[in-house]
């Protein structure tokens, strides 16, 4: 009869309906456990990354930002329960992820930067006029540049070496290169005050001549006019 046709008609319906809810649960299951995998990626790359720097260039995060890195992993082990995603609190640990975590360790990086690198780039100046391989001072400035920007640091450097290797080898070739130079603290000042244009004849004394001749550094310096 009609009627028994109509209820199947409407029964297989249903029956459809809830064929096409149920692959749309799957998919969207699916979605939210790819992108819960690739939230817990990330969030193993940072602290990968903030090890990694310590290791290589001493850089410590503050306090307060470790305390935020443990409010996210907290946050990352309630976004799954009974290994079902919670999608809203996926949300909002990507949200914490990204601007909670990462900015905070981006600002305290450049902190470090701006606060090592003066030094370095200081020595290197001054130690410039004293190598013969001026190159050399050129690839350390390089390294030492190519650590500026931490979300950069964790890159390769032409395919092969990460910028943080690179950095931490800039800082390290500087202290080789000032002990290989054998400089004091009496003529590291000497040194800086040459090359900023500020030494006298009266910096001078018996220690700098011999270290000078020790080095073989006779050429490396001239004594002129100042001009007024």
């Amino acid at each position: 009869m009609l009627i028994d046709e109509i209820k199947s008609c409407v029964s297989n319906l249903k029956r459809l309906d809830m064929f096409e809810t149920a692959a749309q649960d799957i998919e969207k299951k699916k979605k939210n456990d790819n992108e819960y995998s690739d939230m817990i990626n990330d969030l193993k790359n940072v602290l990968m990354n903030l090890s990694e720097a310590k290791e290589k260039v001493g850089f410590q995060i503050s306090e307060d930002t470790i305390l935020i890195i443990e409010e996210g992993i907290q946050k990352s082990e309630k976004t799954i329960e009974n290994d079902v995603v919670d999608e809203i609190e996926l949300i909002s640990t990507k949200q914490h992820l990204s601007k909670k975590i990462k900015t905070p360790i981006t600002k305290e990086w450049k902190l470090f930067y701006n606060n090592i690198t003066p030094d370095l780039n200081a020595k290197l100046s001054s130690m410039g006029g004293l190598l013969k391989d001026t190159e050399q001072i050129k690839n350390i400035k390089e390294k030492i540049k190519n650590g500026s920007e931490w979300t950069e640091l964790f890159k390769s450097e032409n395919g092969t070496t990460k910028k943080i290797k690179d950095f931490s080898d800039g800082i390290m070739q500087v202290d080789q290169l000032e002990h290989g130079l054998n400089l004091n603290d009496e003529i590291k000042e000497f040194v800086m005050k040459v090359s900023s244009g500020k030494a006298r004849i009266t910096d001078i004394n018996q220690n700098i001549i011999d270290w000078i001749n020790t080095e073989g550094l006779v050429d490396k310096f001239i004594i002129k006019f100042k001009r007024t």
